[in-house]
């Protein structure tokens, strides 16, 4: 896999414009509703007790998000905003989808299986593009990106 190879990525700069505004619009509305204050475990996700999630997962969320629900809050809601703000901007494009997958793998694990249904379908999309942007670095098209890392590698001797 040739990471340095220039190719077209227009197909890929609008999807990548549209789940940069859905994620900052989500991190957006959590600033309004201050979101890390309330009781976003019980809403997002329920009752862990009941649910059916991976045992070990279930694990991580009792003995340590719970406990810590409001900075986890915060990270949720900064990480979303940050992310969605570079996806947007096409800035520093496969950190910030690597950031937005490893978020929303744990959104599907939580959220995704505890609900099931549209937001477990909801999930697995966002992950596939998150994981496609990581490999195809949209951001060099219509992004920051192509004007901050132009011509990277060139002029080297070898």
């Amino acid at each position: 896999m040739n990471f340095k190879e220039r190719t077209y990525l227009g197909y890929l700069a609008a999807l990548r414009i549209y789940v940069g505004y859905y994620m900052l619009m989500q991190g957006v509305r959590k600033f309004q509703q201050s979101f890390p204050k309330g009781d976003w475990i019980g809403r997002q996700i329920g009752d862990l007790g009941g649910l059916e999630l991976y045992p070990w997962y279930k694990k991580l969320l009792i003995e340590y998000i719970v406990p810590h629900h409001e900075l986890f809050g915060y990270l949720v809601m900064i990480g979303e905003t940050a992310v969605g703000a570079c996806l947007l901007l096409g800035l520093f494009t496969r950190v910030s989808a690597f950031i937005g997958l490893f978020m929303l793998l744990n959104y599907y694990l939580g959220t995704g299986m505890a609900r099931g249904g549209i937001m477990l379908a909801h999930q697995e999309l966002f992950i596939i593009v998150l994981a496609i942007f990581v490999l195809a670095n949209p951001g060099r098209t219509l992004g920051l990106d192509g004007l901050l890392f132009r011509g990277g590698g060139k002029g080297k001797g070898g």
